[in-house]
This record gives structure tokens, C-alpha cells and sequence, in this order.
């Protein structure tokens, strides 16, 4: 059985892992801090000739609705605001962990098509919220990041990971209960140390390492449902059945009844139909 001290020094020695990509935890701190302007973001993030030229590529897409196309980082800034540029910065920046393994199995498509559906799926859940009790920037963030302990285990124990993935598929379970069984740990927990480690804010670290508990908080509740849409819409590779259990407790914290849910899902498929290019690796 693999253990979380086990992992944590695999990752601590692991460059890629260790940290959390320079470039998206300076422009985290910077979009957190009121005393930094959207001039001071620019001139950090214009060093980065490929994350200028990313964050310009998505801010264009029918997810956020120019009126007029963006063409420079400045109008990026100006119109979409830092809490979106920090959202872009870190989905591209994450990106790349998915996208320069050896591996080249398809768990790993598979996992960012899932991750940045989820990304989507949230940031539109908090939006069509009637009161508005979830941030939309930070659901982006959450549906981002929730499953990246699965990227850990599959980058460090690969043939037991795409093992788990067969028989989780066969067997219809969650990737939370086969995991317990087969490897000793689950990625909620994986997910929360090493985000943990990185530095992030402890609110989004407690989310991902209690994502599949009851949903008793709107955050746990936005992702329940995200996954349930995910599961039964081709993002994910879990049997919709699997992700069940905590529907009712999610749909009643976020205070929504299956009629709005049904529409919600409506809305957020025409979404994702048009947001192809935050989901393509």
C-alpha cells in the first residue's frame, strides 16, 4: 500500500511537483493583493511571450464573449479582469503537467478534458446561481484543480493507476472507493497535500481533500454536481451511477430542485460545445 509520506517525498524530489509553476503563483499573489494595479500584472506576465500569446487565445473564446477581439495583454486585463487573468494563468500554467509526460497513455488526456470541463462546468454552476453564494473565479479554480491528485498518482505509479482505471470501469465504483482499496490513499487526499505544499489558499486545499464527502458546504456542493455533469456528458470516465450519492445533499445546499438543474445542464452543454478550446491538449 502507497502512503501520503510516501508520495510527498517522491514529489518534494520531483522538480515539476515540488512547486506550483513560478509564473501562476506570482500572478495568484498578485491578483490577491490590492495594492497591485492591472499595470504592475502586465508587466509580469508580458515576460512570458507563451503565456501572453495562451491568455490572448483564450480570452477570445465564447466563454468569456468579446464584443471585439482582444489583441493586446492590457485589453486581456482591462476588459476580463485579475481574478480571470489569474484563472487563465493558472489553467495554462497546470496545463503543461498534463501535456510533457513520457507516459503517453491516454489517462492523461483523459484526466485534463475532465479537469478543464470541470473548470467550465463550475465557473457556469456559480453564475447561474440565483443568489449568488459561490465566486465564479474561484469555482474555475476548484473545478481546475479538484482531481489533480489523480495527475500525481498517475505520474508516480503509472501501471497501478491505469490498473485502478480498469477496474473501476468494470466494476462501476468511484475512482474515491477503488483507490482506498487498491492503493491505500485517494486522490482527494493526494490532491490536498501537494496543493498544500504549493502554497495555495487553505480554502481551495480543504475543498479538494473533501470533495467527495456529504456536500454540506456550497463549494463541496458546486463540485458534486460538476462531476455528476462530467460523468453523464462524456467529460469523465466514471459511470454516472458512481457519482450519485451526494446528489440530493448538493442540490439542496446550493438551494436548486432537478427542474433548474435540468436547465442548468442545457445552458452549461451549449457552454462546453463552444469552449473547445480550453478542453483540447
Amino acid at each position: 500500500m502507497i502512503t501520503l509520506d510516501e508520495i510527498r517525498d517522491r514529489v518534494v524530489r520531483e522538480e515539476e511537483f515540488a512547486t506550483m509553476p513560478h509564473i501562476a503563483m506570482k500572478v495568484m499573489e498578485m491578483a490577491e493583493d490590492p495594492d497591485v494595479s492591472a499595470g504592475d500584472l502586465e508587466k509580469v506576465i508580458a515576460y512570458d511571450q507563451v503565456l501572453t500569446a495562451e491568455i490572448l487565445k483564450l480570452a477570445n473564446s465564447p466563454l468569456y464573449s468579446p464584443r471585439q477581439p482582444i489583441v493586446s495583454l492590457k485589453h486581456a486585463i482591462s476588459y476580463l479582469g485579475m481574478a480571470i487573468i489569474r484563472s487563465l494563468t493558472i489553467m495554462i500554467a497546470i496545463r503543461s503537467l498534463y501535456t510533457t509526460s513520457k507516459d503517453k497513455s491516454h489517462l492523461w488526456s483523459d484526466l485534463w478534458k475532465h479537469s478543464a470541463a470541470s473548470a467550465v462546468v463550475g465557473r457556469s454552476i456559480a453564475m447561474s446561481l440565483k443568489k449568488k453564494i459561490l465566486n465564479a473565479e474561484d469555482m474555475f479554480i476548484l473545478g481546475l484543480l479538484h482531481d489533480f491528485g489523480k495527475v500525481v498518482l498517475l505520474r508516480f505509479y503509472p501501471k497501478e493507476y491505469e490498473m485502478l482505471v480498469e477496474k473501476l470501469i468494470e466494476e462501476g465504483r468511484s475512482y474515491y472507493e477503488v483507490e482506498k482499496d487498491l492503493l491505500g490513499v485517494t486522490h482527494p487526499e493526494v490532491g490536498a497535500m501537494v496543493l498544500g505544499l504549493w502554497g495555495l489558499p487553505i480554502e481551495i486545499v480543504n475543498a479538494v481533500g473533501k470533495h467527495h464527502e456529504k456536500p454540506e458546504d456550497p463549494s463541496i456542493a458546486c463540485i458534486c454536481l460538476s462531476n455528476i455533469f462530467c460523468a453523464t456528458w462524456g467529460y469523465s470516465v466514471v459511470d454516472p451511477l458512481a457519482e450519485l450519492d451526494n446528489f440530493a445533499d448538493a442540490l439542496r445546499v446550493l438551494e436548486l430542485d432537478e427542474d433548474r438543474w435540468k436547465e442548468m445542464n442545457k445552458e452549461i452543454q451549449e457552454k462546453l460545445k463552444e469552449c473547445d478550446i480550453f478542453i483540447g491538449v
